[in-house]
């Protein structure tokens, strides 16, 4: 959680209505939605349940464990029947998978084709209490690998045919599709010796990403199977918080876009960060919190990032040129932002967020865009849609065609732009 601050939301930042095309609750209200997930047409919808009460000092992008459980409420509350659930886009529940277990599923992926889909987070409380799990997306989700870590899978990303998997736990590790099920072919272990906070594979499933709480970033070559590691990084700072929360790498793995600690931003242009061990830009916000949530466009030329800026938040979105990002005005956000996407199609750009902070405080989801062009883009509310309560998670198709989001009022949301 983020400490709290007497600062006040932007008073001309005024709901604009906007309904989603269809919503509903896989736990019938019980849990949070922690993570979605679209295909790249945005018709398959993938997202998992997931909860746990969180204590003061506790971040959900914190090693579990880190900061001192919860001592008001018993663990067992964390218990119950958790599930990853796959939709159309409709909303028409296609399959789910349940489990009885604890805290549930904190992370969820589908492929760009919409063939298979993937889920990781916690499973048990006392070792091994982790789990990544993959499906035929297209076949009433039938499970190709079940997979236990000795902690909570963070992050899972697919390539685009669903052929390669990757999963963010206390080591990275990659998996290969058979016929039909999915084989382990590697194990990758951070050089700071610390769990996997987020990882991302390429379209092709040739490039890497990583993360970890020790601070290092770094990028990993699929060598058929086998992971070599390119080139690594560590965010500045000494501290136990001086680590990148989110990794978020182009479609084709030539870029990639990395939150830091305080309120900084890394690009990172894979052959020269390959060529030279650091960031390609750092975007500085001057804003000295934790950076939860960056995103990237799919050729690489924009990112987007948020921030806290007391009790609410500041997007920004910038194009890189010549190798730079001057600086941009900043975007409000009412709450502390957690989660951004970006979509560059038919001839718009246009980035959302999702915000909230803290549980039991409402959340809002945004989207801002403006036309394609040359220059820093200019962008313009559109519309924000208010939810009973934080909402963590947010996703936009490659096409441009859907929105998706989660909350912690359980309701998974589809839009369209």
């Amino acid at each position: 959680m983020r400490p709290p601050s007497s600062s006040t939301a932007d008073p001309v930042l005024q709901l604009i209505d906007k309904k989603p095309l269809w919503k509903v609750s896989p736990a019938n209200g019980s849990y949070y939605i922690n993570s979605v997930a679209v295909s790249a047409d945005g018709s398959r919808v993938v997202a998992g349940t997931f909860y746990h009460v969180y204590g003061a000092g506790e971040s959900r992008r914190s090693p579990p464990g880190a900061t001192p459980p919860p001592v008001a409420t018993p663990s067992s509350s964390d218990n119950g029947t958790f599930g990853t659930y796959g939709y159309d886009q409709t909303g028409r529940l296609l399959w789910k998978d349940e489990f009885q277990g604890w805290q549930g599923v904190y992370w969820v992926a589908v492929s760009a084709d919409g063939s298979r889909a993937a889920a990781g987070g916690l499973m048990a409380e006392t070792g091994p209490q982790g789990f990544v799990r993959a499906y035929d997306a297209a076949n009433r989700g039938r499970m190709l690998l079940s997979h236990p870590t000795k902690k909570r899978v963070n992050q899972v990303s697919l390539s685009a045919d669903g052929a390669w998997l990757v999963s963010a736990a206390e080591t990275l590790l990659l998996f290969r599709a058979g016929l039909p099920y999915y084989q382990q072919t590697a194990e990758f272990t951070s050089p700071g010796n610390e769990s996997i906070v987020s990882a991302s594979i390429s379209q092709d499933g040739g490039t890497v990403a990583y993360a970890d709480y020790a601070g290092w970033i770094g990028v990993l070559a699929n060598d058929n199977g086998a992971l070599t590691p390119r080139a690594r990084w560590k965010v500045p700072g000494a501290g136990k918080s001086d680590f990148c929360h989110m990794i978020s790498l182009a479609p084709d793995g030539r870029t990639f876009v990395a939150g830091g600690s305080g309120g900084q931003f890394f690009f990172f242009d894979v052959a020269k960060f390959i060529a030279t061990g650091g960031p390609t830009v750092t975007y500085g916000t001057g804003v000295k919190e934790a950076v939860y949530g960056v995103a990237g466009s799919a050729d690489g030329s924009l990112f987007a990032g948020v921030v806290n800026d007391g009790e609410a938040g500041k997007a920004y979105v910038a194009r890189i040129v010549d190798g730079e990002a001057p600086a941009v005005p900043a975007l409000s956000l009412k709450r502390n932002p957690n989660c951004a996407a970006i979509n560059v199609s038919g001839g718009m750009i246009r980035v959302v967020f999702a915000d909230g902070h803290p549980d039991g405080t409402p959340g809002h989801f945004y989207l801002y865009s403006c036309p394609t062009g040359a220059g820093q883009p200019l962008l313009r509310l559109r519309w924000i849609y208010p939810t009973g309560n934080m909402s963590w998670p947010i996703a936009f198709s490659a096409s441009g065609n859907a929105v998706v989001g989660g909350s912690d009022d359980s309701h998974l949301y589809y839009f369209t732009p």
